[in-house]
C-alpha cells in the first residue's frame, strides 16, 4: 500500500537488494601420474612432464541485502583451460655385483627399507630375493648383524614383510650388492 499514511509509532525500513551475476576463475588441480624407466638408475626420479593447473569460469546470480551477501547460486561453469597431468619418472635399473646366498631374518628397527650385515659397508643397497616366491626388495644396510649361523641378513620388519609372511620368521634368499 504504497499511498498509505504512517501511524504513531511505525517504523519503515529500506532494504536495499542488489542482484547482480559475478564470474570467477577457478583453478582445476593437476593430477600426478607415474611410470617407470628402466634406463634410469634406480634411485633417478624426476619429473618428466610438469603439471598444469586448469582454469574453470564459474558464473554466479549474487544477492545482496544492504551490501552483504545473503545467496550465491551458479549459474554455469564452464572449463576454459584443461589441467595438464605431471608425469614423475622413476628409474627401475638395478647393476649388481656380488651375489650371496643364505638365510635372511627381521628385526623391527627403523620400519623403514633398512637391513644389518655383518661384513658390507654402511650405506651400502643391496636386493635381496626371496628363494621361494622370487618376490624382491631394494634395502639399504645401516646396521650390524645378524650373527646367526647360515644369516646372511636381518631386514627390517617392514622390508621383510613385502618378500615374504612375517609368520615365516626366516627365509633362504639370494643377496645382490647394488652398485649403482
Amino acid at each position: 500500500m504504497r499511498n498509505s499514511n504512517i501511524k504513531g509509532g511505525e517504523t519503515i525500513t529500506v532494504t536495499h537488494v542488489l542482484i547482480k551475476e559475478e564470474t570467477k576463475n577457478l583453478d582445476i588441480d593437476f593430477k600426478t601420474t607415474s611410470n617407470e624407466d628402466d634406463k634410469l638408475g634406480w634411485r633417478v626420479k624426476k619429473v618428466t612432464q610438469k603439471g598444469e593447473k586448469g582454469v574453470k569460469e564459474v558464473k554466479y546470480k549474487v544477492v545482496f541485502n544492504d551490501g552483504k551477501e545473503i545467496s550465491r547460486k551458479i549459474l554455469e561453469s564452464n572449463i576454459v583451460k584443461d589441467p595438464v597431468n605431471e608425469v614423475v619418472t622413476q628409474g627401475t635399473h638395478v647393476e649388481v655385483g656380488k651375489v650371496h646366498t643364505g638365510a635372511a631374518s627381521w628385526y623391527a628397527w627403523t620400519g623403514t627399507m633398512a637391513a644389518a650385515n655383518p661384513w658390507l659397508p654402511m650405506g651400502s643397497y643391496v636386493r635381496v630375493t626371496n628363494k621361494a616366491n622370487g618376490k624382491q626388495v631394494i634395502v639399504k644396510i645401516n646396521d650390524r648383524g645378524p650373527f646367526g649361523a647360515g644369516r646372511i641378513i636381518d631386514l627390517d620388519k617392514v622390508a621383510f614383510a613385502q618378500i615374504a609372511s612375517i609368520g615365516a620368521g626366516v627365509v633362504d634368499v639370494k643377496m645382490e650388492v647394488i652398485t649403482n
